[in-house]
C-alpha cells in the first residue's frame, strides 16, 4: 500500500481589478488604463449607450469604452436590465465587464493581470527532503502560467523551476508552461545533495 505524499495547499488571489493596455487618444501613445469603477449610461427611452470608464495612468485624461452600443432597449432581457444596474457603479458588474472578451475586441485593450494578484505560498515542511504534492487554487479566474506559480511559491527563478521541471523533479499532469484559469497541482520532488 502506497503511503500518500504530504500536501501543501497554495492560493492565488485577487488583490486588485486588473489594468488594461491600449491606445489612448489624449496622449497619443500606447499606455495602461485603470478602471474607475464608474460607467456612463445615455438612455433614450428606445436605446442604450454604456460605457466603463477607464484613467489613463500616462496623462490622467478619462477614456470611455464600449460596453452597449445603441442596443435597443427591447432587445435586452428585463432581467438582465435589472441586474445590470450601471447607475449604481457596481463593484463586481465593473470587475465582470473589465474582463468581458467582447469588450477588449471592440475597443482594442489587453488585460494587464500585472500586480493585481498574490499568491499565498506557505512554507513547504520538510522540503527540500521529501516529495510533497502542492495544490494551487485560483480563487479568482486569473489566467496565468503554472510554472510562474511554482517560481514563486518556492521563492525562486523562473529559470530554476523550469530547470526543476526538465529534470522531472516537478511533476504535473497540467501543461505548466500554458496559461491557466484554473487549479491544479503538482508533486515536487527531493532534489537531492548540491
Amino acid at each position: 500500500m502506497a503511503i500518500p505524499l504530504p500536501a501543501v495547499t497554495w492560493r492565488l488571489r485577487q488583490t486588485r481589478l486588473p489594468r488594461l493596455r491600449g491606445r489612448c487618444a489624449a496622449c497619443a501613445a500606447a499606455s495602461t488604463f485603470d478602471p474607475t469603477g464608474r460607467f456612463r449610461v445615455n438612455a433614450n427611452g428606445k436605446t442604450i449607450d454604456v460605457w466603463l470608464l477607464l484613467r489613463c495612468q500616462g496623462c490622467g485624461q478619462v477614456r470611455k469604452v464600449t460596453v452597449v452600443e445603441r442596443s435597443p432597449l427591447r432587445s435586452i432581457d428585463p432581467a438582465l436590465l435589472r441586474r445590470y444596474r450601471y447607475h449604481d457603479n457596481d463593484p463586481g458588474l465593473v470587475a465582470e465587464v473589465l474582463l468581458a472578451a467582447p469588450l477588449h475586441q471592440r475597443n482594442r485593450l489587453t488585460v494587464d493581470w500585472e500586480g493585481a494578484w498574490v499568491l499565498d505560498a506557505d512554507p513547504i515542511p520538510g522540503w527540500p527532503g521529501r516529495p510533497v504534492t502542492v495544490r494551487v487554487e485560483l480563487v479568482a479566474a486569473i489566467p496565468v502560467r503554472p510554472l510562474r506559480l511554482v517560481a514563486d511559491g518556492l521563492g525562486i527563478s523562473r529559470a530554476a523551476a523550469e530547470r526543476l521541471r526538465a529534470d522531472g523533479m516537478i511533476r504535473s499532469s497540467t501543461r505548466l508552461d500554458t496559461r491557466t484559469s484554473s487549479g491544479f497541482s503538482f508533486t515536487l520532488d527531493d532534489p537531492g545533495p548540491g
